[in-house]
């Protein structure tokens, strides 16, 4: 999960950032955190966010502001304002906020906001991965690929990337077959990344490359084809 906090005020950002890592540990979530002083900063950057932590009041461009052009980008990132003023709550949900909580944090409010906003995701969309003691709560639509790598599975998402203690098998029966497929032994291809490909190669769409092997060619095609029917008809 990539979030943002913008809050021109370092205190505030400083609390909900340990509020944040707080939920990470304790959710066992990988939670990637940005911080922004302002809209206008953050405004360019958007498009790599799930969540954006705002804040009403910010000089320059405030959050009102910030979420209307964010909003008239059709992003459809989650918002959730924050505020000393609870009195302006009616105004952020002018612009689809999922929450409005006020300042100083509530921990308990803070956890529950979170906890509904991954209820609120397609549960389907998300898979846990354990290696040893460790999870990771990942979004199937970030994950680029999978490859094996000796005792280890390297997992491609658009953020990270995760060297994991497991099986390509393990990460490949959690995946949703529609939207993934192997394009060679040791390799699982998400076929949302997918830019173009050839009958030997695929380019991603972070510029990465990845072979077919000629026995997973015509398996791919035809997979890979019933996904962009899918995708036209709005099945997926």
């Amino acid at each position: 999960m990539r979030a943002a906090l913008c809050d021109d005020e370092n205190v505030f950002r400083n609390e909900i950032y340990e509020l944040l890592t707080e939920y990470s540990r304790a959710r066992h979530i990988d939670i990637v955190c940005d911080q922004y002083t302002d809209g206008r900063e953050l405004l360019p950057c958007v498009d790599r966010y799930d969540i954006i932590f705002m804040d009403y009041q910010m000089n320059d461009l405030n959050g009102m502001e910030t979420s209307r052009k964010i909003r008239a980008l059709n992003n459809d990132c989650i918002i959730i304002f924050i505020s000393a003023f609870p009195e302006v709550a009616l105004d952020a949900f002018e612009v689809d906020t999922f929450r409005f909580l006020s300042k100083p944090i509530d921990r308990e409010k803070f956890f529950r906001a979170m906890d509904d906003y991954l209820k609120s995701i397609d549960l389907d969309n998300l898979i846990v991965i354990r290696s040893d003691d460790v999870s990771y709560t990942l979004k199937a639509s970030d994950i680029i690929y999978a490859e094996a790598k000796l005792k280890h599975c390297i997992i491609r998402t658009t953020d990270n990337t995760y060297e994991i203690a497991t099986h390509l098998k393990t990460i490949e029966r959690q995946l949703p077959p529609d939207k993934f497929t192997r394009c060679q032994r040791s390799y699982i291809a998400g076929f949302a990344h997918i830019k173009t490909h050839t009958s030997k190669e695929i380019i991603f769409d972070n510029g990465e490359k990845a072979t077919i092997g000629k026995t997973y060619f015509a398996d791919f095609k035809s997979a890979f084809q019933d996904y962009i029917l899918k995708h036209n008809e709005g099945q997926l």
